[in-house]
């Protein structure tokens, strides 16, 4: 993997030119530019081609995985520890060694980032990157740092794996419309999550199609208590909701509690789908019905894709995105559709 100074441009959004008079010190480049420009080369230690030859010669035999989040909170989903299990196999078949680092806090991602690169322990990194801060990931490239995002940067370009949100969202939403649901709320994630936009876009994309009201998106952190909140405020909005599409599974927890501390029956009252699938989705009651993404192809996506970097391959592509799986079960119900004997009728696969 070879990083030039267009990487420091795109950052400094100049062209390659400005960058590089900057460097040299050459004229015609305004004194607010190049004091900016200045300031991200600091910020960065940037330092042209310095480790290549280095990292190639000293090889610790670890390859690191960041994790956005807390370690009690990454451990009690089913994503992260799925992810880090196909990434460890195939780090296990390559004779590496998998280093996991996790944040302090949630406000404090930074800290995940520092303490794994301390001392150069790792050969290669795969990070959770939505969460991730554009310093870091601007350090990684511009010291020639093998590595590979899973999801998408906000703002920096390079190599990734990630699923169809977009795909996984609109397939769910057409399900709840094909079993008669009109007034569907999504509660999503934080806004500007690159997958959260994903996912409300493939959401809008099926209401509109439909000739329905796309516009009841209501974003949330990724907590439950909070995602109990607006769901409570949803269903108490009085705009007829009879089904919510909880685009992440760490909300739906939330919208459960908040439909049963409201008195309603699933699916009769309200049907509830979620983006992410758990093992114990199954045994609730009613079953939920999710999209389920392939955790395990992304995992071991990413580690393939990063042991081509480390050995100087250029991979073919530099965006995998893989395929999700609508998992339909019982949880979304027909509005005031029931049998005879008061239930509701089951559902379809769309």
């Amino acid at each position: 993997m070879t990083i030039t100074i267009k990487d420091l441009a795109e950052m400094a959004r100049v062209s390659t030119g400005t960058v590089s008079r900057v460097i040299n010190g050459g004229p015609g480049v305004g004194e607010e530019t190049r004091k900016r420009i200045l300031k991200l080369i600091k910020e960065l230690d940037y330092q042209p081609n310095a480790s290549a030859h280095g990292l190639a010669a000293k090889r610790s035999g670890n390859i690191g995985v960041i994790i956005p989040h807390t370690g009690g909170y990454s451990m009690a989903t089913a994503y992260w520890p799925g992810l880090l299990t196909a990434i460890t196999e195939r780090a296990a078949a390559q004779n590496y060694n998998v280093l996991l680092s996790t944040a302090r806090s949630e406000e404090d991602v930074a800290s995940a980032y520092q303490s794994i690169l301390k001392g150069r322990r790792i050969d290669g990194l795969i990070i959770g990157a939505e969460q991730f801060g554009d310093k870091q990931l601007a350090e990684l490239l511009l010291k020639d740092f093998p590595f590979v995002m899973v999801g998408k940067s906000v703002s920096i370009s390079h190599y990734y794996v990630d699923v169809d949100n977009a795909g996984g969202a609109r397939r769910m939403t057409e399900h709840l419309i094909g079993l008669g649901h009109r007034r569907i709320a999504m509660l999503a994630g934080p806004e500007h999550y690159p997958s959260v936009i994903a996912r409300v876009g493939g959401f809008r994309q099926a209401m509109a199609a439909a000739g329905l009201d796309p516009g009841l998106v209501y974003h949330c952190p990724y907590w439950t208590l909070r995602a109990g909140e607006i769901s409570r405020e949803i269903i108490r909005s009085g705009i007829g909701v009879t089904a919510i599409f909880a685009a992440a599974g760490d909300l739906v927890t939330g919208v459960l509690q908040a439909a049963r501390e409201e008195g309603l029956r699933l699916p009769e009252d309200l049907g509830v789908a979620t983006f992410d699938d758990h093992p114990l989705y199954n045994y609730f009651a009613p079953a939920i019905s999710a999209v389920r993404q392939p955790i395990a192809a992304l995992g071991e996506a990413a580690a393939v894709q990063l042991f081509r970097l480390m050995h100087g391959e250029i991979p073919e592509e530099k965006g995998i995105v893989l395929p999700t799986e609508l998992v339909i079960r019982a949880s979304c119900g027909r509005p005031g559709l029931k049998t005879e004997a008061g239930r509701v009728a089951p559902e379809t696969t769309s």
